[in-house]
């Protein structure tokens, strides 16, 4: 018997050497016999985190580690989880049996971040200053712009002077004021001083700290404190549950009058809870400024110049307490204090709560104003070389729309709440997949940006999350991302840096002999025909035949061969620029790219724009063979 077992084997064995299994799979190393290869199509889900989770901190590093907490997190991929490096993971578990040269498509949510714009907008707004609004009057000027200063024309030369260093592409929002009308001579507020209090710190427990400014108990222990109240910041105090005796001065910096005309003071105040009257105005001509020297200075009590409301119950409303005339002290120096006399102690109680805001002095002359003026906010851009409006593709809310929510501000948190409602008035015939960019005040000082889609009837919120599909290969060093590169020369409706990257490159190379080849805005060529500006590869008659080089006087195919070629060429050209350090394979895989743009008035074509993807291949250093292009609507066009 053992004869035939032997007999068997050597039989199965020849017959086994004589199939060639050695066929060679593009792009990986060969096995000599694959036994499961796998084309799966996989939806990821929300359990398989767990598993990801649990391999990457089986790795027992620091890194691998802080990656499973943010997957953990996030529930989702993003940058700092990445899908390329951490599906790898999975698909182990999932196909511990699959062979080599197994390919799955994975779809999953990505994380994407906000883009560029709003995080762009999510800043601080550029808050035109007197000293801007002289740079555009001269001397004698006004604090708004008029339609003979217009904003459009005086905001450009603003910023051009005062933000540093701008960057192709960089949003600014602006705050300003403007008047339908034109000023006129009248008696005019010259401002020496004016705080607010939004600048600084709030919160319950957060004393008012204003530099030069006092802020002292000299009996207790509690102070005025800078609160928040419907994004608002004002100075409150109280001796409410102190269960002791307060003395509390905030008193101003140093209102210099000298030169003086008519000098004013003037607050808002707010009254609640009022159980007596604690609060008294003073003015020292004596004061020093040190806080061991308040009691030594001489304090005149000017109360009664201002009127301080006594609520029969609960709070008052914000409103003026008055204006007090300082004509007395011209020529001198004075400090103002807001004293509190309070205690939690005597029977009835001294605990009323008063509230502070836009403490200011000023001087009356003659000048120039403008009857009424409106705050107004807008959002400007950096575009080639120079700032301009950008209100035609970012909404900004106005002074009124804040009004018609009932808010001063709007914090992140409101916002999807009153967002879809302003935007379905603003936009009544919006349709389907219009977007807008919405800036909006979060506080006296910050701005918040959020993109807003319209789909079915209703306003949403951008959440930048992409479900995206990417394809994963198993070789003999494990699974790996299909390392395709995919470009973009336009994302949604803004381009991306490959327009201006052929137009640099054309004003560095063929424009040197031939300036026309670039036009004078410096957003567009007509040797490849990109236009960054459109955000579109112009076919047209007019632009390429700008080009010597052009056929004008040759047939519509010749013509578009022509202009197909030399897009190719700036696809390489592109790919070249864009990942100079390409290699011909990833991880034994074949380097492959995908660049799609937006053609313009093909004259071969019933489409005036079309889309095109171009599939390239890196063959070498620098190196990219055209491979393919296909068309948004389904037309293949292989290389010859």
């Amino acid at each position: 018997m053992n004869k035939y077992i032997l007999l068997l084997v050597i039989i199965l064995t020849g017959i086994f050497s004589s199939c060639d299994y050695n066929d060679r799979f593009d792009g990986f190393d060969e096995l000599s016999r694959p036994k499961n290869v796998l084309q799966e199509n996989y939806t990821f889900a929300a359990e398989d985190i767990a598993t990801i989770a649990k391999a990457l901190n089986a790795n027992k590093n620091a890194k691998d580690s802080a990656t499973a907490k943010i997957l953990n997190a996030d529930k989702m991929f993003s940058e700092a989880a990445d899908a390329k490096l951490l599906m790898p993971y999975l698909l182990a578990a999932r196909y511990y049996s699959a062979d080599v040269k197994s390919s799955v498509k994975v779809t999953y949510d990505f994380k994407e971040g906000r883009n560029k714009v709003v995080t762009n907008l999510s800043t601080a707004p550029y808050v035109v200053t007197e000293s801007d609004y002289k740079l555009i009057w001269g001397d004698n000027f006004v604090t708004a712009f008029t339609p003979s200063k217009s904003p459009e024309k005086s905001i450009p030369v603003i910023l051009t002077k005062n933000v540093a260093s701008p960057k192709e592409g960089m949003f600014k929002n602006v705050e300003y004021y403007y008047s339908a009308e034109e000023p006129v001579t009248t008696i005019v507020e010259s401002k020496i001083f004016e705080e607010d209090f939004d600048s600084h710190p709030a919160g319950s427990g957060v004393l008012v700290a204003i530099d030069a400014w006092i802020n002292k108990d000299l009996k207790g222990s509690i102070g005025w404190q800078n609160r928040t109240y419907s994004n608002n910041n004002y100075a409150q105090v109280s001796s409410y549950n102190t269960k002791a005796v307060n003395d509390v001065r905030l008193i101003t910096k140093v209102i210099d009058l000298t030169g003086m005309n008519s000098p004013k003071f003037t607050f808002d105040i707010v009254v609640g809870n009022f159980t007596a009257s604690c609060l008294s105005i003073e003015v020292s001509d004596n004061f020093d400024g040190k806080e061991s020297n308040i009691t030594a200075a001489t304090w005149k009590d000017v109360t009664s110049s201002f009127t301080i409301p006594q609520p029969a119950s609960g709070y008052t409303t914000w409103a003026s307490a008055g204006t007090l005339d300082l004509k007395a002290y011209k020529g001198k120096k004075v400090y103002i204090s807001f004293k509190y006399s309070g205690d939690d102690t005597s029977t009835p109680k001294k605990t009323t709560t008063y509230q502070l805001d836009n403490v200011r002095a000023f001087d009356e002359i003659m000048g120039i104003d403008v009857k009424n003026k409106e705050l107004q906010y807008t959002a400007y851009k950096y575009r080639n070389a120079k700032w301009q409006s950008a209100a035609d593709s970012v909404v900004s809310l106005q002074p009124a729309d804040y009004d018609a929510m009932g808010l001063k501000f709007l914090t992140t948190a409101q916002a999807p709440n009153f967002l879809p409602a302003f935007l379905r008035l603003k936009f009544p015939f919006a349709q389907e997949g219009f977007t807008k960019t919405v800036v909006y005040k979060t506080s006296a000082t910050a701005c918040y940006a959020d993109e807003y889609i319209f789909s079915k009837g209703t306003w949403s919120a951008n959440t930048f999350v992409l479900t995206i599909t990417d394809q994963f290969l198993l070789s003999n060093q494990g699974w790996v991302f299909d390392p395709t590169l995919h470009f973009l020369l336009k994302k949604g409706k803004e381009p991306t840096d490959g327009y201006m990257m052929v137009v640099n490159y054309v004003a560095a190379h063929q424009a040197i002999a031939n300036p026309a080849l670039v036009s004078s805005y410096g957003d567009s060529e007509f040797y490849y025909g990109f236009n960054a500006n459109y955000g579109n590869i112009t076919y047209r008659d007019k632009d390429r035949s700008i080009d010597p080089a052009y056929p004008a006087s040759g047939t519509i195919q010749e013509k578009v061969a022509f202009m197909d070629q030399r897009t190719i060429e700036a696809m390489q050209l592109i790919l070249t620029l864009k990942y100079p350090d390409a290699q011909p394979q990833v991880n034994g895989i074949d380097q492959m790219a995908e660049v799609t743009g937006l053609i313009y008035s093909n004259p071969s074509s019933n489409n005036s724009n079309e889309n095109w993807t171009y599939t390239l291949q890196c063959v070498g250093n620098k190196e990219w063979k055209y491979i393919q292009r296909v068309s948004e609507y389904g037309t293949i066009e292989k290389a010859e």
